[in-house]
């Protein structure tokens, strides 16, 4: 795979590297705000473990095998040559999400709000679109504003209602059809 460019000249999206990335997973999983966010992207508290550096590398290199079996693209988000996040396209239904899913994950919080995130699913979306998808899909907690307001202003709409899952989450997947024009 190759990199990603994005509006933002400092941002761009690359292949994961176990040995370079795997420290930054490292610190992000560690931290309070790693947790939070976790938690926001609707993990359980009883499903988050706790990390380890050869449990990230492991991560990482089960994004190589994902691609190699052409379930998923995933690159890292590097930000003036440093790893804030990741960003990956779902290839196949995951979790109830129709393909091709986007998703993205700042890990590095001082780093959000900054547009970051919206650059990179442009150019997810943008990287479909040349590659002949016509609809784009994902998901989030209803509850979780700022994904909310960043896919509502890709152009993302509901894909029916929002639903309740066995553990009490409630989330509502959104589709993007790429015949209309983007933002």
């Amino acid at each position: 795979m190759s990199d990603l460019l994005t509006s933002i000249p400092e941002l761009v999206m690359r292949d994961p590297v176990p040995g370079r990335d795997a420290s930054f997973a490292l610190n992000w999983f560690t931290a309070e705000s790693g947790q939070d966010t976790l938690l926001k992207m609707g993990n359980l508290p009883s499903e988050i473990e706790k990390p380890t550096y050869e449990g990230e590398l492991a991560t990482l290199e089960e994004f190589s095998t994902l691609e190699s079996e052409g379930k998923q693209k995933t690159w890292m988000l590097r930000y003036a040559d440093v790893t804030v996040g990741a960003a990956w396209i779902e290839l196949i239904e995951n979790r109830g999400v129709m393909a091709p899913s986007v998703h993205l994950m700042i890990g590095d919080s001082s780093f959000r709000r900054k547009g970051i995130g919206k650059a990179a699913m442009y150019a997810m979306i943008t990287y479909l679109k040349k590659n002949g998808y016509g609809t784009v899909h994902s998901r989030h907690l209803v509850s979780n504003e700022a994904v909310n307001g960043l896919c509502r202003s890709l152009g993302f709409i509901p894909d029916d209602q929002s639903y309740t899952d066995k553990d009490g989450l409630e989330w509502q997947n959104i589709k993007l059809l790429l015949s209309t024009r983007l933002p």
